[in-house]
């Protein structure tokens, strides 16, 4: 096997477990160079991943959640090379969809033995994103949870917080515009997807490739609580495309416009604005992955 220069970044609050200090020793018994690099503050993985890119590393690998990985996307931003993904989050929604194990050491071996592939990113606002954007309850549900419940619950965390949102029942008036599409009213939750699950597997966006240029828009209109209550489970399977009150469109670009700040999360960092433009980017990033999205059988 050829020795490889990888650029490893990990979240600070990862930096301590054994599991990844044992997959350090062994990737440099291999005789590959690894660098270890720690982050404490955010943005911090964003501009240790540029600095790694422009000296010319072999692979830069993300070891932390789903923002952490933003993070170094984003840091790759314009270079050539390939993103690892080591997976310490919580949800780590996109490395599941694309066959990265949650074993550290076998999530290293995707890196060490399978070719990058060259998949899309999207732009929100400027900001390149990997897997799913969400708005609305959902993305306001995912800014309350607790970080230590996160750290404990896993997955369930979300879940938690969902239904305490679930209480706080109110939709947000916005203006979707895209080529051949628009929607003007009330929604309570929308999704753009490059990926297909987020929130810890729910499939919002079940169409969506990470090679077809374009991103996947799912809207789903105000409607009570109870007809919502009754389609979570509809929801979470992928089942929702198709029915009374839900848009599903693939674009390759969207602007949502609403009368006040929409809370949105980007693989799972939140933020709130009232224009929100999102832009597939085709195929401008490599990645290490075991398949695509709906290749599980491959």
């Amino acid at each position: 096997m050829k020795s490889r220069h990888i650029a490893l970044i990990v979240h600070g609050a990862r930096a301590d477990r054994p599991d990844l200090r044992h997959l350090v020793n062994w990737v440099r018994d291999k005789g590959h160079l690894v660098e270890v690099h720690i982050t404490f503050e955010s943005g911090e993985a964003a501009a240790l991943a540029t600095d790694a890119a422009r000296r010319g590393v072999d692979v830069v690998a993300a070891a932390g959640g789903d923002g952490t990985v933003n993070e170094v996307v984003n840091g790759l931003d314009g270079y050539d090379v390939p993103l690892g993904i080591i997976p310490l989050g919580t949800a780590n929604d996109f490395a599941r969809q694309v066959g990265i194990p949650a074993d550290a050491d076998h999530a290293m071996d995707v890196i060490l033995q399978r070719k990058p592939r060259r998949l899309d990113t999207c732009a929100l606002n400027g900001r390149r994103f990997l897997n799913v954007s969400t708005g609305g309850v959902g993305a306001e549900a995912t800014a309350e949870t607790p970080a230590e419940a996160k750290e404990s619950l896993g997955p369930v965390a979300y879940a938690i917080s969902g239904m305490r949102k679930f209480a706080d029942f109110r939709p947000t008036y916005a203006r979707f515009t895209a080529d051949g599409f628009s929607y003007t009213g009330d929604f309570l939750l929308f999704a753009i997807g490059l990926a297909r699950a987020t929130g810890g597997g729910t499939l919002m966006t079940p169409m969506a490739s990470v090679t077809d240029g374009l991103i996947d828009l799912c809207v789903i209109e105000a409607m009570s609580r109870g007809d919502f209550a009754r389609r979570l489970l509809r929801l979470k399977r992928g089942e929702h495309v198709g029915e009374e009150g839900v848009h599903y469109v693939q674009v390759k670009s969207v602007t949502i416009e609403g009368r006040e700040p929409i809370a949105v999360n980007v693989d799972g960092e939140i933020s709130n604005a009232r224009r929100l433009t999102y832009h597939a980017r085709a195929r401008d990033l490599w990645v290490h992955v075991a398949h695509l999205p709906g290749e599980e059988g491959e």
